[in-house]
């Protein structure tokens, strides 16, 4: 098809796709379009809040986000976060593109934000042979880093304090290995109106 001019936007059909007298952009269709959309981002793990959860960037998932907020008659669609174009089905074959304003807010996201602020919940504290506590704390940062975040290793008279960011994994972890653990508990203040607890684990050899 040439030489069409679009009466909408005046593209003409040398520049852009063509549906009957209309270029892609402007066919006219019963749907409606969200407002502005705006998505979280972690600038540093580069993870996404989706729903009110951080997940992994996943283009799908966007997709199928901003189709969400799309209303009207279509037969599917689909998104392309790269240059901001939604792709309709229509009629069971005619494909029309739309344009949605989505913003990528860049924001620190709780794990992320926590781990820069110092944040732990739990410390362990191995005191007893040196060469124990050397051989521990090695093992233990190996363990925990795997399921959750340690702040910071700290050197004290008589042996090593471990920040760690959530005790329930430390809780699992000398329970695995049957360490004899004196755990003491400390409430530290509230975190979306339940009490909050910071746990020491005193670990002798």
């Amino acid at each position: 098809m040439s030489g069409l001019i679009c009466p909408k936007c005046g593209k003409k059909s040398e520049e852009i796709e063509f549906i009957e007298a209309f270029c892609i952009e402007c066919y006219p269709v019963n749907i409606k379009l969200p407002g502005k959309l705006e998505i979280e981002q972690c600038r540093r793990c580069e993870k996404i809040k989706m729903r009110g959860e951080w997940t992994p960037y996943n283009k799908r998932k966007i997709s199928e986000y901003v189709v969400s907020k799309c209303k009207g008659e279509f037969d599917a669609a689909e998104y392309e976060p790269e240059n901001g174009v939604i792709r309709f089905i229509i009629e069971g074959k005619k494909e029309i593109k739309r344009r949605v304003d989505l913003e990528i807010k860049t924001v620190l996201c709780t794990y992320c934000s926590r781990v820069s602020g110092g944040y732990y919940k739990g410390i362990i504290q191995l005191r007893g042979n040196s060469k124990k506590i050397e051989k521990y704390a090695d093992f233990f940062l190996e363990k925990l880093s795997k399921k959750t975040f340690i702040t910071k290793a700290e050197e004290k008279h008589g042996g090593v304090d471990l920040y760690v960011g959530d005790s329930r994994a430390v809780v699992e972890l000398v329970t695995a290995l049957k360490l004899k653990t004196l755990m003491t508990k400390k409430l530290v203040g509230e975190e979306a109106g339940k009490r909050v607890y910071r746990t020491t684990f005193l670990i002798r050899f």
